[in-house]
């Protein structure tokens, strides 16, 4: 069982490594802004294939080498790091696999485009974009409030039910490998879990409503439309994310009050995992990042064209935004789907630190 879960969960990081360069804006090129025009220049297409290519080769390779070692390993600690390596061997392999083509794309740019035409600094803004309904309202994360509330209560109330000894840790068979004396610390582990991942999801939802504007110069007026329709598919889709795992840990919590069996738990896991990733790998290709791939009701309107905005200077190996000039704290990925932080700005940097610090203090409270 343990191994199929860790095949599953391998696949799922090369499919969502490979198919990045289809789910990109069109405008850009591994991290490379070359304008919409050029999304179905030959060479550029080729370069996205090869990337598609490379990735499910080299995931394929270490997913069979991984599952033999995984085969031949007895101890969990082996298995753990067998399987923390062989991850984070994809991801880093997939990362120079990308930086081949994004080096490719800076030259193929060069050789292309008209340069001093391109640096033509034309910033394209929308002043009503913040005003319009980008996510849902925040009155829905009552909702898993709720729920928090109840697994609070049911444990206060159920309180004596509950073990003298509380599982803390499972092994790949399921088996409980550590557990914690009962009191009221680790009894609140889970709602406070609870609180923590709602306040994080909370914040993703603020985050995606005020992100940086991206505009496409060469179709400005689609562009504004797809990101508002972006920004709401996607604070809908962290809502569902939010209320499944705040369900997946309500139902642990009862575990610890009722006979629940281990089984069902692992199987509860596993499908809301399911939905969770599969939900994610079909808004991807199906949404795209910034709307790309959304197919609009209406007559797309052509505008006329604007030279390619070249901001390529600002994005460090095509991933990492710095921009000491912009007030802007989050901004959409370049290369992937989702946001990410503007590397000059302090405020960013102290938000991310905040976030990690209550998880390791969350981490060293209930160990």
């Amino acid at each position: 069982m343990e191994l199929l879960i860790f095949i599953a969960m391998m696949l799922l990081v090369t499919v969502l490594q490979a198919v990045t360069p289809y789910v990109i804006r069109r405008g850009e090129s591994f991290g490379v802004m070359v304008g919409e025009k050029a999304a179905n220049n030959p060479t550029l297409r080729k370069m996205k294939r090869e990337f598609l290519q490379w990735n499910i080769v080299v995931g394929v390779i270490i997913t069979i080498i991984a599952t033999v070692l995984l085969a031949m390993t007895s101890s969990e600690s082996g298995q753990a790091t067998i399987f923390i390596l062989a991850i984070f061997a994809t991801l880093i392999i997939s990362f120079l696999i990308y930086m081949r083509f994004y080096k490719a794309s800076l030259m193929w740019k060069s050789e292309n485009l008209q340069t001093n035409e391109s640096k033509a600094d034309i910033v394209m803004v929308d002043t009503t974009f913040h005003r319009q309904k980008l996510t849902i309202s925040y009155a829905w994360y009552l909702i898993p409030l709720v729920l928090i509330f109840i697994t609070v209560g049911l444990t206060i109330i159920y309180y004596q039910q509950i073990p003298n000894q509380i599982p803390m840790q499972y092994n790949f068979d399921n088996e409980v490998t550590r557990t914690a004396a009962k009191s009221l610390r680790t009894a609140m582990m889970m709602p406070t879990m609870q609180l923590v991942m709602l306040g994080l999801f909370i914040f993703i939802n603020y985050m995606m409503s005020r992100s940086k504007q991206v505009i496409d110069n060469d179709n400005p007026t689609d562009s504004m439309r797809r990101s508002v329709l972006f920004r709401l598919i996607y604070s809908k889709y962290n809502f569902v994310m939010c209320l499944l795992l705040i369900l997946l840990f309500m139902f642990i919590q009862l575990s610890f009050i009722f006979a629940i069996s281990q089984t069902v738990i692992m199987l509860a896991l596993v499908v809301i995992l399911i939905i969770i990733f599969g939900g994610l790998l079909f808004l991807m290709v199906r949404v795209g990042q910034g709307g790309s791939r959304l197919k609009l009701t209406e007559n797309e309107q052509k505008d006329k064209p604007r030279p390619v905005r070249d901001d390529d200077a600002n994005w460090k190996l095509g991933v990492f935004y710095f921009n000491p000039k912009d007030p802007a704290l989050f901004v959409e990925k370049r290369f992937g789907v989702g946001w990410t932080i503007n590397m000059a700005r302090p405020t960013a940097w102290l938000s991310i630190v905040a976030i990690v610090g209550i998880i390791i203090v969350i981490t060293i409270l209930f160990s």
